[in-house]
Formats: structure tokens, sequence, C-alpha cells
């Protein structure tokens, strides 16, 4: 009986030492509630666009008066402008030699020009309507050959310096000489020679926006005919009238 009760006391310890042990208390997790921030790599920084300049077109002026009615391309029919214009200068042209019953239509006249390499800025119809050929910032070739004022640097280089301006008109016949015998000019229309009144208008409103606008003194010395540079021509010739575009000589 005794050893029974022992090994009963025996049995009771060894299921007590078989039981799971006691779970131990874990302190909790504490979850940050602030993330730490991950430092990463620098953001690779792009390079910044390349930024191509906008090319700015050059400047084309033209007077306000004038309808633009460009020889193109302009670089074949003109320069660029080195100089301020210094100048105005005034011619008269027309189809008459090729064209003797129709002088004064506007595409054969055109057509002169781009046959023979010659332009100008200005040319007046005989309504008065104010055409632009070559704009003003461009250097025309109207002038020539020719020398002005004893001065070199205008020699063979007017058209650097002057607007230039032609009037579509029929000369005297001492001014046509060159291009038409007596007897053809005898028998054109005697409405066709010199300049009409829409004509100097026109011709004096120009002058005076050119001459404003580039400070040119409106008077003689600045504003010339082509025969004043280049003794072989004769424009604006016998017919034309100084006084409708310039003001009285002083004195």
């Amino acid at each position: 009986m005794k050893y029974r009760f022992l090994w009963f006391v025996l049995a009771l310890a060894c299921l007590a030492g078989c039981a799971a042990p006691p779970v131990e208390t874990q302190a909790p997790t504490t979850v940050p509630t602030t993330v730490a921030e991950t430092t990463l790599p620098p953001e690779t920084t792009l390079p910044p666009e390349t930024t191509v300049p906008e090319t700015t077109p050059p400047p084309i002026t033209v007077s306000p008066l004038a309808v633009e009615d460009f020889l193109l391309p302009l670089e074949e029919f003109s320069w660029e402008r080195q100089f301020d214009p210094e100048f105005v200068m005034i011619h008269f042209t027309s189809a008459v030699v090729a064209h003797r019953d129709d002088p004064f239509n506007m595409e054969y006249i055109r057509d002169t020009f781009i046959t023979y390499d010659i332009s100008i800025h200005y040319i007046i119809q005989r309504d008065g309507t104010v055409r632009c050929y070559i704009p003003e910032d461009r250097v025309a070739w109207h002038a020539g050959a020719g020398e002005f004022l004893n001065d070199p640097k205008y020699t063979n280089h007017m058209n650097q310096y002057a607007i230039g301006i032609e009037l579509v008109a029929i000369g005297s016949q001492e001014d046509m000489s060159l291009y038409l015998t007596s007897r053809e000019y005898q028998a054109l229309d005697d409405s066709w020679k010199g300049f009409t009144e829409e004509q100097y208008q026109a011709l004096s409103a120009l002058v005076e926006d050119l001459c404003q606008r580039y400070e040119i003194p409106r008077d003689e010395a600045h504003v010339i005919g082509h025969q004043a540079y280049s003794p072989s021509k004769n424009d604006p010739g016998e017919l034309f009238d100084w006084s409708r575009i310039l003001p009285p000589s002083e004195g």
C-alpha cells in the first residue's frame, strides 16, 4: 500500500513535467505611427529641354501708303541694306518701247524689271496707286553707276543710300529721244505724256512719309532725280514739276 502511494505521487510529478510551459507574455510589437522615409538615391536630374531660339525674321518695312507687290524672291532682286537711307531718288518708266499701244500695263512694266534684273522700292501708277516692289529694309537696284556731291562713298553705291520711286509716265520728246523717233512720239496719246494729278498727290505723300521716318531733309539736295546722280539719265525729266513735291526754296 505504501509503495502504491509512492508510485502515484511519481506519476503526478511526471504529468506535471510534461505539461506545456506557460506562455511568455511578450510586449506587443510597437508599430511606429510614422514610417521613417527611406533614403533613396537622388533622382536623376534630366537636362532641361534644349530651347531652340526662334529665328526672328528680318524686318520688312513698307510705307502704309503702299500695296505690297514684291518682286520675289527678294534675294534675287535686292540686297540687304547696310546703311540708313539718306536720299529719295525719283525715276519714270513705262512699257512704251515694247508695247506702244499699252504703255502703262503694269504686267508689262513688271516683266521689264524682272527681265533686266532691275528693281525699285516703289512704283506709282497713273491713278496714284503706290506699289512696293522691294521693301525699304533692302537695297533695290535702281541707281546704277554714278557719283554725287563728290563724295566717294556714294560713287557707284547710291543704291545703298537711296529709296527709289518710279512714276509710270512718258517724258517729253527730248526725254524719249533715245527710245522713240519723233514720228513715234508724236503718234502717242498726249494724255500719256507727263504726270497725272493723282501721281503728284501720291508722290508728295510718300516723300513726306519717307522723309519723316528716316529724317531725310525734304529739299532738292536730298530728294533728287536720277539725273542728279547719273547725268546720262534724264528722269524724272523735263515735264516733272518739282514744286509739287518740294517746299519753295528759302531766299
